[in-house]
């Protein structure tokens, strides 16, 4: 009777797959940032349809994320803007979706002797995620104020979550820090203090008021080819999602707690400082490439040795 009975549900499960059709999960592998918020509510608004479930995959160092791709592990990723042209540049096809994180980064200390870049001369310096946006800028505003790695400061790397514990125990007295990191640190730690905005600084080097273009949203190339249409619904519906988080700051942290376990009132408070703006791929060729420009005469590797060329950006 039992076997009789695990038979029929067996052919009852297949019956109503072939019926209905199987549910497919698209993974997203994204850091507890700023890009993922939009992610949770399209989850939580089933945005792709009744076919596609959506679930997170979370990298916390770049490392960890071009280990993600290289596997295939997710379909869509949050990438930081140096890491996905090193990864297009070494043979890997990604295609960048949108930029929707801008500046975002700062460099905070408790050392009152640290007022600007050049105090930092003869100091240790705590930087979150390796090779990423804010450890590429950070490097090339120092070099700016002419001081270079191991000769005049020393660079120590660990991943969001050690960084994190790190400074806020104060362990660390000076520390580049993301949002919404930032935020909970300066809660847990008012001992330290925002010395230098990233965005205020790139925008006194490059002599104008443009915005610094910090991650994004990319795909992989073979899923942009096999499925374009579900490749479209996803950039639209993070595109709607992203101005929700903006405009419902409480609701979004209360929704980042539930699904990652991240400090609902911290997201809250971050949420104005998070540099949210959606900017589609094909309309940011111009911003990226004087990034990259910059990037590369100031450090090939950075960017994986040359500008990457058109094929990178997604085209809608």
């Amino acid at each position: 009777m039992k076997k009789f009975k695990s038979l029929f549900l067996s052919l009852f499960l297949m019956l109503n797959m072939s019926i209905f059709g199987a549910e497919k999960t698209i993974y997203v592998g994204a850091p507890k940032a700023p890009p993922v918020l939009p992610v949770l509510r399209m989850i939580e608004t089933n945005a792709l349809g009744k076919d596609y479930k959506i679930d997170i995959k979370v990298w916390d160092s770049p490392e960890v994320l071009i280990a993600m791709v290289q596997g295939k592990e997710a379909q869509f990723f949050s990438f930081p803007i140096p890491v996905i042209s090193k990864l297009y540049n070494k043979g890997l096809n990604v295609k960048l979706m949108n930029i929707n994180t801008w500046g975002v980064t700062s460099l905070i200390s408790k050392d009152p002797t640290v007022k600007s870049w050049r105090d930092l001369k003869g100091k240790t310096l705590y930087i979150v995620l390796k090779s990423s946006s804010p450890d590429a800028y950070t490097h090339y505003f120092l070099d700016k104020e002419g001081l270079k790695e191991k000769r005049d400061y020393n660079a120590v790397y660990a991943n969001k979550a050690e960084i994190i514990n790190i400074v806020a125990a104060g362990k660390a007295d000076n520390a580049i820090m993301i949002e919404p990191d930032t935020t909970a640190i300066l809660a847990k730690n008012p001992n330290f203090k925002i010395i230098v905005n990233f965005e205020e600084e790139w925008q006194k080097y490059k002599g104008d008021k443009s915005a610094i273009p910090t991650a994004g949203i990319g795909v992989l190339g073979e899923v942009a080819e096999k499925d374009p249409e579900l490749v479209k619904k996803f950039y639209e519906e993070y595109a709607k999602a992203l101005q929700w988080v903006k405009e419902n700051p409480e609701e979004i942290g209360k929704l980042a707690k539930e699904k990652l376990g991240m400090d609902a009132e911290i997201i809250k408070k971050s949420v104005p400082k998070m540099g949210l703006n959606f900017v589609a791929a094909k309309d940011v060729k111009k911003i990226l490439g004087e990034y990259y420009k910059i990037m590369l005469g100031y450090n090939p590797k950075i960017i994986g040795g040359k500008i990457p060329d058109e094929n990178l950006y997604f085209n809608k």
